[in-house]
């Protein structure tokens, strides 16, 4: 029988399945204890003892949970982790750029929930906007009306959204009563330019205020609001467009360049295609004897007809990706194809998000934490160029502003503690609401005077020094964040 090859030898003494191995499973050194004095590896194989498995799941966690809770206590005291780390004491605490990665992801994470209960917990945002987009500009709405009783009608139909929301949002009330008593104003005051411009007496003036308030409980006739079916509905519109064509056919060149018959026509088919989906709407309501499920409404189309913004538009005219397309003359065609593709989606998503504020909420959460990533090495550099003569470099103040950001992160995550703390204990005690107001108005006050002593702590100036460097740093840092917030938050919302 031959001898034993290099390939077929017998493992060393301890390997296979021991207890208590004799020589380290990584480099095959010999043991001398329970670590590996070559390699560091521990003695112990977790893949083949459930103890050991679990000893080494806590040993690990309470190792890094004791430098946890020694670098978030340290923190609260401004600037001390920061001179500390900077004096060459680091083992206590851990890196700033690993704790600021852990910080920032719980602190969102926990916001997706916070700002979503927040917000669904005590009013309907749909209802809200859906009437803030419907009464547009209350003095040009106003100025528009050519009678009393137009302005009674217009008054009496704002009014009764408002309170329709002030209803539904018990929170924003302050707000939309104080919206009324605008609708009012501006209602009164073009009464009465009316009253004195068409010479109306006391009796007519009542007389056409009451032929308003009539005609606010129903569509205007003739209107495609008041069409009862979708023949109704296809030969209102089309009476209307064949009037707009005729106008523009009559028109002279110049009238016709100054004046937006194409924006009149693609109104009228909105205004159709509105009243198409709420007829769609009521008669699956009646025939099905149930209230219509939300995808089922989606699919009907969108019956939202009082949109008053109008579509995107570049160089006096509607935005085409054909006709009228936003065109950068030194980008190469497929990258001027590729924005307009962009602001194609852009078009549509914002109009998605101005219906559903949910959207713009979301994305604001996503998009800060990647702000919060590319403002932390500017706010370096700015402190680089605020203490030049500091003999301190780059690096030392990338340390400065990461431990600044952690503690923004962890003001924040508060905040939103705060704000589930409340939802879940407001229903049971009234009284907690104003402890979370107060709780959130204190951390919102401390937190720039936080990083004003942790600039003078660390950088060790003078008072007057530092609250112009402080005022000069805070002021570009905080323009900049809200650029960078903007434009990822509109790049959140185009990629939806």
């Amino acid at each position: 029988m031959s001898a034993p090859t290099e390939a077929t030898a017998p493992a060393p003494a301890g390997h296979g399945h021991d207890e208590h191995p004799s020589h380290c499973e990584n480099c095959q050194a010999e043991l001398h204890g329970h670590y590996c004095h070559a390699c560091g590896q521990s003695v112990h194989n977790p893949v083949r003892n459930l103890g050991h498995a679990l000893e080494e799941v806590f040993e690990s966690f309470w190792h890094l949970d004791g430098r946890v809770f020694r670098t978030l206590r340290d923190l609260l005291s401004p600037g001390k982790v920061a001179r500390e780390y900077l004096a060459g004491r680091r083992v206590r605490y851990i890196p700033p750029l690993r704790l600021f990665v852990i910080v920032s992801v719980v602190t969102f994470f926990v916001a997706q929930f916070a700002i979503h209960i927040e917000s669904s917990g005590h009013f309907d945002i749909d209802t809200a906007q859906s009437t803030t987009v419907r009464l547009g500009n209350v003095k040009k709405q106003m100025r528009n009306a050519d009678s009393v009783a137009e302005v009674e009608e217009l008054r009496a139909r704002m009014v009764a959204d408002l309170r329709t929301a002030a209803a539904a949002a018990p929170v924003a009330r302050n707000t939309i009563e104080a919206s009324i008593v605008a609708v009012e104003r501006q209602a009164d005051k073009r009464i009465e330019a009316l009253r004195a411009l068409q010479g109306l007496d006391a009796d007519q003036v009542a007389q056409q205020r009451a032929e308003g308030v009539r005609l606010a409980g129903a569509p205007r006739p003739g209107s495609i609001q008041s069409a009862k079916n979708l023949a109704d509905v296809e030969r209102l519109r089309d009476e209307r467009i064949a009037t707009v064509q005729a106008q523009r056919d009559a028109a002279t060149p110049e009238a016709r360049r100054s004046s937006d018959y194409p924006g009149l026509i693609r109104q009228a088919n909105i205004e159709a295609g509105c009243r198409i989906a709420e007829l769609q709407v009521a008669h699956a309501a009646a025939s099905e004897g149930a209230a219509v499920r939300p995808p089922d409404r989606q699919r009907y189309g969108d019956a939202e007809c009082d949109d008053d913004e109008g579509p995107l538009s570049f160089n006096g005219r509607p935005w085409d990706p054909k006709t009228n397309p936003l065109t950068v003359q030194w980008w190469p065609q497929f990258a001027n194809d590729w924005l307009n593709r962009q602001v194609g989606k852009g078009e549509v998503n914002f109009q998605r998000a101005s219906k559903d504020p949910a959207l713009y909420i979301h994305a604001l959460i996503g998009a800060i934490p990647s702000a919060l990533f590319l403002m932390v090495p500017i706010f370096a550099l700015l402190l680089k160029l605020a203490y030049v003569g500091s003999g301190r470099g780059y690096l030392e103040h990338l340390v400065v502003a990461l431990y600044s950001h952690i503690y923004l992160c962890l003001a924040l995550l508060a905040m939103f503690v705060l704000m589930l703390l409340g939802d879940a204990i407001a229903p049971h005690w009234a009284g907690f609401v104003w402890f979370k107001g107060l709780g959130i108005g204190l951390l919102w006050t401390w937190m720039p005077i936080y990083l004003l002593i942790m600039e003078k702590r660390v950088y060790n100036n003078g008072w007057p020094l530092t609250l112009l460097r402080y005022t000069v740093i805070g002021g570009a840092y905080f323009f900049l964040l809200s650029l960078a917030t903007v434009a990822l938050m509109t790049a959140a919302i185009v990629r939806m």
